[in-house]
């Protein structure tokens, strides 16, 4: 009798998958491809689509150093949850477990969860002729975090993301951002160009810096490659250098993406 129990409940589960596995693929590919802000650092004009949920998840590896001390810091992961409420707006939580190890003649480890960041997206226009789209993207750090990584205050930042569609296959696509970072205000700068190598493969690169009031610029460059198994799915790998001494020697990144339909 168990067996026959068991045997039904198999036949039942393949017949669900049957019948709910092509509606959930139409689905996406009528949502179109996945679009994602990893793994490179310039925030996207494009949404979620409404009522629609794409967690995007991934580990990244920085080496820094400067006046004697050398810095490693770990991302594991940094996870960004985004919520898609209507055409023109989606909201966001955002945050990463991390540690950090520093030498200068000795060794400390700092290991915990950074802040919590809480906002969202809105659509501004759209593209026509020369002017590109834009959308206004706006962040608060909260002061809810381990205690080495928490903020005294929350954190605000707004970027402005804009993007030209050059042709049916680079885009290029640019940011301005002013925010608070550390307790500093902090300005900063992304440019970044995209290209389809084919349906399933993008590659970018792109250049990005931020100037802290209380210190000196920082300026780095980065190229990273995103695969499309499916239209709701993306894996990705990155890889970054600075270009001054403020900046960080150099970064590793790979992750992936997911879209759920509504």
């Amino acid at each position: 009798m168990r067996k026959t129990a068991t045997t039904i409940v198999h036949g039942l589960l393949l017949l669900l998958t049957a019948v709910c596995l092509p509606q959930v693929v139409q689905a996406q590919e009528a949502a179109g491809k996945i679009q994602t802000e990893r793994p490179d650092q310039t925030e996207s004009v494009k949404l979620v689509p409404g009522r629609s949920v794409q967690l995007e998840i991934g580990y990244q590896f920085q080496k820094n150093s400067t006046q004697g001390f050398d810095a490693k810091l770990h991302a594991y992961p940094s996870a960004l949850l985004r919520f898609g409420v209507l055409d023109w707006l989606e909201m966001r939580l955002e945050g990463a477990v991390q540690d950090s190890i520093i030498t200068n003649g000795s060794r400390r480890k700092v290991t915990g969860y950074g802040p919590i960041s809480l906002g969202g997206k809105v659509v501004l226009w759209e593209e026509q002729g020369l002017r590109p789209k834009a959308a206004l993207l706006l962040m608060v750090a909260l002061p809810v975090a381990s205690r080495d990584f928490r903020p005294e205050n929350p954190e605000p930042e707004v970027r402005l993301a804009l993007a030209n569609q050059l042709t049916d296959k680079i885009e290029l696509a640019y940011n301005l951002m002013y925010g608070r970072a550390e307790g500093n205000n902090e300005a900063g700068y992304n440019l970044a160009l995209y290209g389809d190598l084919t349906d399933k493969f993008t590659a970018f690169a792109e250049v990005f810096g931020s100037k802290a009031e209380t210190e000196e610029a920082e300026h780095q460059a980065d190229a990273g490659l995103m695969f499309f198994p499916r239209p709701n799915l993306q894996l990705d790998v990155a890889a970054g250098i600075g270009f001054n001494k403020a900046a960080p020697d150099y970064f590793l990144a790979a992750g992936l993406a997911l879209r759920l339909p509504h």
